[in-house]
């Protein structure tokens, strides 16, 4: 198990593994629900094997009394953006390279230091944490969108999904903002590795695209646009920027 040492940060990668380990899950779980103590938004990628490492982690979350809200399958942009604005730590499980694991609102050397020491919290039977369903999580992130933001883009772009659920933002996004959209490494339950980064930069330069956006595992969407790439951690953020210089 891998946990790094970088603190209390707005979110990080916490765990990573090259082989699927539950129980390795399930004790990051009992930790971060801990150190949390607290309701936890939890999502996951579309993987099946994120979708059982999630319900290992939520067993670990849950035995310490804190309660979870399950949101299912969402891109993680999304998740932390939704947590920000909810005010609200989340836990997200995803696949890239090996399993993964990604926190936001929670201090991650305690819980390493919980980890090492397994000073877990043993929550009573009667007080185990309960799980409250959100599955309309992606939807209301949408909507609180598309409320704030009503400008026009003109033109197309290549929108390379990295096999993550961004792919989910898609049409509703470009629709409501009015520009066409091409697709690319869009198998969000596929394994194999996506078409690297040089396809896409060579596709959009080739091809005619207005502009391209490239959205990673870790919850970073890269703008590209005459060259230049900009990154932002945020679709809050790059819906700004897009306002600003489409």
């Amino acid at each position: 198990m891998d946990i790094q040492k970088k603190g209390m940060v707005v979110g990080m990668e916490v765990y990573s593994s090259p082989k699927f380990n539950p129980e390795e899950l399930a004790l990051l779980g009992r930790a971060i629900g801990t150190v949390a103590h607290d309701t936890i938004l939890v999502g996951r990628d579309g993987r099946a094997i994120s979708r059982y490492g999630k319900r290992a982690m939520v067993v670990g979350i849950l035995s310490t009394g804190t309660t979870i809200m399950d949101v299912r399958l969402i891109p993680l942009i999304a998740l932390k953006d939704l947590a920000l604005r909810r005010g609200t730590p989340l836990a997200y499980v995803y696949y890239h390279e090996g399993v993964r694991a990604y926190v936001s609102g929670i201090d991650v050397e305690e819980i390493e230091e919980v980890l090492k020491s397994r000073s877990f919290i043993e929550a009573n039977p009667n007080d185990i944490g309960a799980t409250v369903y959100y599955p309309n999580a992606l939807d209301d992130f949408l909507q609180d969108i598309f409320k704030r933001y009503s400008f026009k883009v003109d033109g197309k772009a290549l929108v390379d999904a990295m096999n993550t659920p961004a792919v989910l933002l898609f049409p509703r996004l470009n629709e409501h903002f009015g520009f066409d959209v091409e697709i690319i490494n869009d198998m969000m339950t596929s394994y194999l590795p996506p078409k690297p980064k040089s396809v896409f930069l060579h596709k959009l330069s080739k091809d005619n695209y207005d502009f391209g956006l490239r959205f990673r595992p870790e919850g970073i969407v890269e703008f590209h646009r005459d060259g230049e790439e900009v990154e932002f951690d945020s679709v809050w953020k790059l819906l700004d920027h897009m306002k600003k210089t489409l």
